[in-house]
């Protein structure tokens, strides 16, 4: 029984980092194609910062899924956030919020650095986690050209949430959980409404492009 837990552990640890890639090189690769119209800028800058603030994490608490996923994760989120501002002619806008999320990342980790503080890190971790998803739900829910929010990347956010939900637990680390109950409705939603959009615009131009990508 114990080694199969491991085993389901073992399993999480490395399926949850890989949902987490693969969810930012989906997206990157639709607005490569189509353009990034639909796509929160915000999201993206903030995934960026969830993963550095994660592998901070990571190396504070000794987990070390967070940190095996977070060094790519980085690399992938700003690649997409760098695609989409240069798509939206955001550039200026998106280094400024970037450099400021960065700044938050070292204020919490060195305060995270010390034993009576590592609440302080946790505290960033999660609530970042909690709002990384809001700045694109709050543009899907709204009538919207959705073509360059990529329909796989929002499906691997719900497996993504859910595997790191799992995965927390597992490993006895509710911060890495809680977000998840969040992250998960609101992928889910993203989710919804571009794969209705597709849909929608598919049937209204007669066009046959793939719907799903």
């Amino acid at each position: 029984m114990i080694i199969a837990t491991s085993t389901i552990t073992r399993t999480f640890g490395i399926v949850a980092p890989m949902l987490t890639i693969l969810q930012c090189l989906a997206q990157a690769n639709r607005i490569r194609t189509t353009g990034a119209k639909g796509v929160s800028l915000a999201t993206w800058i903030l995934s960026a910062f969830v993963s550095q603030i994660w592998f901070c994490y990571g190396l504070i608490f000794h987990v070390t899924a967070e940190l095996v996923a977070n060094v790519p994760a980085i690399t992938v989120s700003l690649i997409v956030a760098f695609l989409a501002a240069q798509s939206q002619e955001k550039m200026a806008r998106s280094v400024i919020g970037y450099l400021t999320v960065t700044v938050i990342t070292i204020l919490a980790t060195f305060a995270g650095s010390f034993h009576d503080l590592r609440w302080v890190l946790a505290t960033v971790a999660v609530g970042s986690s909690i709002i990384i998803y809001l700045p694109q739900l709050a543009l899907v829910i709204r009538p919207k050209d959705l073509s360059g929010v990529s329909i796989i990347s929002w499906c691997l956010a719900c497996l993504t949430s859910l595997g790191w939900l799992v995965y927390g637990f597992l490993i006895h680390q509710p911060p890495l959980a809680i977000p998840s109950f969040v992250m998960l409705p609101s992928a889910f939603i993203i989710f919804v409404q571009a794969s209705r959009h597709r849909i929608h615009n598919n049937s209204r131009t007669g066009l046959q492009a793939p719907i799903v990508e």
